[in-house]
């Protein structure tokens, strides 16, 4: 995973922990334990695995490139990039 991979995941998991109302909700969602969540995102260990990606992807329904790919613009089609 590349560094900003991970900027992009940890984002992804700090919006997620919103929608979800708490890291413990999210880590149940996810099917991990919530310091694997939190060391990654707070930086105690800053390695990951695509793994991690995945759940979170998942859990958020979303395709993992959705999380860890370039954002898009909230008026632009996520589909075919067309605006309006």
């Amino acid at each position: 995973m590349t560094e900003v991979e991970a900027m992009r995941l940890r984002a992804a998991l700090r919006n997620l922990r919103g929608l979800f109302g708490s890291w413990p909700c999210l880590a149940a969602a996810m099917g991990v334990p919530k310091t694997t969540i939190t060391n990654f995102v707070y930086g105690s260990h800053p390695n990951t695995t695509h793994g991690l990606a995945a759940k979170a992807a998942r859990a958020a329904g979303v395709p993992v490139d959705r999380l860890l790919g370039a954002p898009t613009a909230a008026d632009r089609c996520t589909h075919c990039g067309r605006s309006g």
